[in-house]
């Protein structure tokens, strides 16, 4: 542009460099400010994933756990970058609406009321109104918070929908959360070994979850990665929380005592 003959504005070529970095600087500016707004909204992210941990101290990085399994889940089902994105910051908050369930049902030891599992079953619905003033940034973590608890034979909640009535991303970490759930136990219900929560897993295939789901979780799982074993995942993670941009825990080496020590 400088040495262009004849220039190509004025009698100096200066001045279409000058031209061109204009618009070339307030580029890299708008650039700068998605890079902090990008930092601030994940720490947001992090702060709601870390208020639903709060509330319960017995589901401590519950969602953590929950994001790196279904980050499995979804690189196995051919998912690209970006929706695997999705479904981790969808995975991290998808239990948002527990917030919103009083204490006494949330934290009851025993079995529940019928009218208490109804309230319960709201805390999908309260999530995405609780989000709904982020829509701009969220909205498509929705459906995995309101759907994650739907059942692939129809009978799960808010809209009892069926099969692939289901967005795969709700299915993938409803799996995810019921796999974590199942090892992590609750107050009521004691913690099943990982070799147990598989095979109830693979047991409710076609009746709770996508078939192609639990062959894919089986093939991961048997590779033995850090999100297998519960307490190995908690002392890789109590004292590091990951990030958005990695979220997922890395495989580790396989070893066969972990299993046994668990059960």
């Amino acid at each position: 542009m400088y040495t262009s003959t004849p220039p190509l504005l004025g009698n100096w070529g200066g001045w279409a460099v000058i031209l061109f970095l204009i618009p070339l600087y307030y580029a890299r500016f708008h650039w700068d400010e998605v890079v902090k707004l990008r930092e601030a909204f994940n720490k947001t992210v992090d702060l709601l994933s870390n208020t639903i941990d709060a509330k319960d101290s017995h589901t401590f990085l519950h969602s953590e756990r929950v994001t790196a399994i279904a980050a499995a889940l979804a690189r196995a089902y051919g998912l690209d970058a970006a929706q695997v994105n999705t479904i981790e910051k969808g995975s991290r908050i998808h239990d948002i609406g527990k917030i919103g369930i009083p204490d006494a049902v949330l934290f009851k030891p025993g079995s529940l009321t019928e009218e208490e599992y109804n309230v319960i079953k709201k805390h999908p619905e309260y999530g995405v109104r609780l989000l709904e003033p982020a829509s701009d940034y969220l909205s498509e973590t929705f459906d995995i918070i309101k759907y994650h608890h739907e059942r692939w034979d129809g009978r799960g909640y808010p809209e009892g929908l069926a099969g692939q009535e289901i967005p795969l991303w709700a299915r993938i970490v409803g799996l995810a959360d019921a796999y974590e759930a199942m090892t992590a136990g609750r107050p009521y219900q004691k913690a099943k070994s990982p070799e147990d929560a598989l095979s109830e897993i693979e047991d409710l295939a076609g009746i709770q979850f996508d078939p192609k789901l639990v062959r894919l979780f089986r093939e991961i799982w048997e590779t033995n990665p850090s999100w297998r074993d519960r307490e190995v995942f908690l002392r890789l993670y109590s004292s590091k929380v990951p990030s958005l941009e990695s979220s997922s825990p890395p495989f580790l080496e396989p070893e066969p005592e972990t299993s046994q020590k668990s059960s």
